[in-house]
């Protein structure tokens, strides 16, 4: 039976490679796009026989063209694409319209999956031809050689000379992730947005693409910051997908959306390996919105028209929430830097008339480069190299974890779950290098017991005694490990030049509450 299964294999691959065609007439962008608009078609179809004809020519398109690639590169992909094919004619028969859009997002976006690892297999292989051929399919998504991304001047040096692929390949990559990474977080942002609507359907569709998007971004998560990391983002977002598909009324899926959002982006910030104080991720976040401002916007307006409201009513979100985040950490900046505060300030309200009245998008981008130089400079004054003795971190976590126990108690777990998250990523992080070289099992256990088990207590509303019990335990694992870490004397790192560890936007952070067991 094993060798009758191998044999089908074999020969259903075969097939496939018969069936696709030895030379494209079209770039497998086009096909990607033809896929599109045929489900698209699909679902816009007045008939149900018509609609499951599109579907029947999206699917041959993607058996003849991507199905044996994902075989090649990721499997899972392709299962989750013929689960959704299979879904979308389930759909169109019980004339689930919502469902049929929503799985349409599934293939399309796992497309881009695939077509990234088989630009990372032809990087191996040493394939320029390959590389291009893929490539196709993500600039014609992204839309990249009509934008100002350095991948343009890459290609060219790909195309003109197949050895650059070496080192220009990587780099294409790289930018490329980027966008998926941006994307991740564009997509919750939106459905948040919507939430504030009550438009239920279009945070579901948001949520759905904001999972796919990073499914592609996933891999490279995971070989940073390892798979528990990278599958609690995963997880994160699979959540908002539940959320939104959950019932409740908006304004409560509007809140817990909110929530994972904000894990989302403190995970992929340390993904980055950029600074998690509160400055450091305000300004993470205006540079993020602002890039997704400028991208948006291009795309939205053209000869002072608009083109994609859609397009435009995105920009406006991510200007708005950009200024927003500015506002929220305002004083601090000035305290670094007063001039480059006022200049960026100025840039937001020039940029927000420039939209405002539907000006040339080269406007914002002009700005937009402007704002990054400001922002450079903050993180130039972020601080200077402090020496910092390794034990004032305990200190710290021994602080921050009380200090949660507090929160908890007088019921806001919003403010617990944030001073732990602290405790953990602005704190622990520097004492586990040490900590691991001595005693592993307990850097380990006390990771686990602090980031994964109490935040999750805090956040299912555990009662008071359970948290208590489980910080207590923490606190206990961590006298023990001060007294065998080894006494290095300093750690140097980069510090903020106001404080050392900083609680004030935690504070400020809107707050939730949970229904607590006893």
């Amino acid at each position: 039976m094993q060798n009758q299964k191998i044999l089908f294999s074999g020969v259903f691959l075969l097939a496939i490679i018969v069936l696709t065609p030895l030379g494209f007439s079209a770039s497998l962008g086009d096909d990607w796009s033809s896929i599109k608009s045929s489900l698209s078609s699909g679902e816009k179809a007045d008939t149900l026989v018509v609609s499951l004809s599109h579907v029947n020519d999206a699917h041959l398109i993607y058996t003849n063209n991507f199905k044996l690639a994902a075989y090649e590169v990721d499997s899972e992909s392709d299962i989750l694409i013929e689960a959704a094919f299979d879904d979308i004619i389930k759909n169109h028969t019980s004339e689930d319209s919502g469902m049929v859009s929503l799985n349409r997002q599934v293939i399309d976006k796992t497309i881009y999956k695939i077509a990234y690892m088989k630009m990372e297999l032809a990087v191996e292989k040493n394939s320029a031809d390959d590389f291009i051929t893929w490539y196709s399919v993500l600039d014609k998504k992204f839309k990249v050689s009509e934008k100002d991304y350095e991948s343009n001047n890459w290609i060219a040096e790909i195309e003109s000379t197949q050895s650059t692929l070496s080192s220009n390949g990587p780099a294409i990559l790289e930018e490329l992730l980027e966008i998926f990474k941006l994307k991740t977080i564009e997509e919750l942002e939106e459905a948040i947005a919507a939430l504030e609507e009550g438009d239920v359907k279009s945070a579901k569709k948001f949520t759905y693409e904001g999972l796919y998007y990073y499914r592609t971004l996933h891999p490279a998560v995971e070989e940073k910051l390892g798979t528990e990391t990278a599958n609690e983002l995963l997880h994160e977002m699979e959540e908002a997908i539940e959320v939104t598909m959950s019932g409740n009324i908006s304004s409560e899926m509007k809140f817990k959306i909110e929530h994972i959002a904000s894990e989302v982006e403190l995970i992929i910030r340390e993904y980055e390996g950029g600074d998690t104080s509160e400055i450091g991720l305000a300004l993470s976040g205006i540079k993020d919105r602002l890039n997704l401002v400028e991208g948006e916007y291009f795309d939205a307006v053209s000869d002072g028209q608009i083109i994609d409201q859609g397009e435009y009513d995105e920009t406006v979100i991510f200007l708005s929430k950009a200024k927003s985040i500015f506002d929220s950490v305002k004083p601090s900046l000035m305290e670094l830097s007063e001039s480059d505060t006022v200049s960026l300030e100025t840039h937001f309200i020039e940029m927000d008339l420039i939209v405002s009245s539907i000006d040339k998008p080269n406007k914002i981008s002009i700005l937009v480069g402007k704002s990054l130089n400001n922002i450079a400079s903050f993180e130039n004054f972020i601080g200077g190299a402090t020496e910092i003795d390794i034990f004032q971190y305990f200190d710290e976590i021994d602080r921050l974890l009380n200090d949660a126990k507090t929160s908890y108690r007088n019921g806001d777990s919003q403010l617990a779950f944030d001073l732990v998250s602290e405790a953990y990523l602005d704190n622990y992080e520097f004492v586990e290098g040490p900590l691991g070289e001595v005693d592993p099992e307990l850097m380990t256990k006390i990771e686990t017991d602090m980031r994964e088990d109490l935040r999750n207590m805090i956040k299912n509303g555990e009662s008071f005694d359970s948290v208590d019990a489980q910080i207590d335990m923490i606190l206990m694992d961590l006298d023990t490990a001060q007294k065998i870490v080894p006494e290095f004397g300093t750690i140097a790192m980069m510090v903020l030049a106001v404080a050392i560890i900083s609680i004030v936007a935690i504070t400020s952070k809107s707050k939730f509450s949970i229904i607590q067991r006893f």
